[in-house]
């Protein structure tokens, strides 16, 4: 699908953008890949500019207004780059990038060292793209303007301090997973230092005739998401129940334009991944982040569960 001229403001010739709807919380989707990600500048909408301002004017003929223009923030992402917006844009701007929204707020990338690498800011980028409903325009305008997919994501890992046992996952996951067996996971059980226990590793997978098959994998790591750092450390636990979609074709996952039949099964298979990670984070608490890395709040994992398939 070609896309239309990008239009995008002049100050922003020559940088990479973020585009995503307006309103969205850039900020939190920064911190779930950079623990110190934060606000140098804040932003300043026309709002909060305007209130900031003298009234003047007011000799002869009252006060007058004044206009404003909202004042972009900086935000660090890390040592590599920042991010300096938001640019409010409206449809025509939304519909150029890529988006059918009616308006977008516009975030260009700001390096901070030329030499430093970018790739896993701009592997971040693409991320909260997909996760935002969001798209990225490249620095040079000849390049096409990159739209991920956000139904791509479909995985989520539920992190609980709670261990489970197979026998009492089952039934658990059983409703979402006709047919569901279960078997030995391939990872091997972590060595656990003295004193602690906890029962062994599994894995429990339903096939399905068309649509493929979903698997659910226990562990235990030492190491959590980077979206995991600023909660409470009774949010989430060591415990990994890891929910995954195994298409019919699984390369197919690595396709920007998938097949219709591999669209259909996913939309049929996300709202059993939900019920899954929501039944077991029922039953041993936690926190569920999706395989973009941020985090599923249990509201979101509800409207997944009941998503019309």
């Amino acid at each position: 699908m070609s896309l239309p001229l990008v239009d995008l403001p002049r100050e922003l010739d020559g940088r990479n953008v973020l585009v995503v709807p307006r309103g969205t919380n850039v900020a939190v989707l920064a911190v779930a890949w950079f623990p110190d990600a934060a606000w140098t500048r804040e932003p300043i909408d026309a709002e909060e500019a305007a209130k900031s301002r003298p009234m003047t004017g007011a000799r002869f003929r009252g006060i007058a207004s004044v206009v404003t223009e909202p004042v972009p923030g900086l935000l660090r992402l890390n040592g590599a780059a920042s991010l300096e917006g938001p640019v409010p844009a409206g449809r025509a701007e939304a519909q150029s990038t890529g988006l059918a929204v009616p308006a977008v707020d516009l975030y260009a990338l700001v390096p901070a060292d030329p030499r430093a690498s970018l790739d896993l800011v701009y592997g971040w980028m693409a991320a909260a793209a997909r996760r935002a409903g969001g798209s990225i325009v490249p620095a040079d305008r000849a390049h096409p303007v990159v739209v991920p997919d956000p139904g791509a994501a479909v995985d989520l890992t539920l992190w609980s301090p709670m261990p489970l046992s197979a026998q009492d996952a089952l039934p658990l996951v059983r409703p979402a997973m006709s047919g569901a067996r279960v078997g030995p996971t391939d990872v091997p059980r972590p060595q656990q230092s003295e004193g602690t226990s906890g029962p062994p590793t599994f894995s429990v997978t339903a096939t399905f005739e068309y649509d493929g098959a979903i698997t659910v994998r226990t562990g235990r790591s030492s190491e959590v998401p980077v979206a995991l750092s600023r909660l409470d450390w009774r949010e989430f636990g060591p415990w990994s129940y890891h929910v995954t979609w195994i298409p019919p074709e699984p390369e197919e996952l690595r396709q920007e334009h998938p097949s219709q039949l591999h669209l259909i099964a996913r939309s049929r298979v996300v709202p059993s991944v939900a019920r899954i990670a929501a039944a077991l984070w029922r039953a041993v608490g936690g926190t569920v982040v999706d395989s973009g890395g941020f985090i599923v709040t249990p509201g979101e994992l509800q409207d997944r569960a009941t998503a019309p398939r």
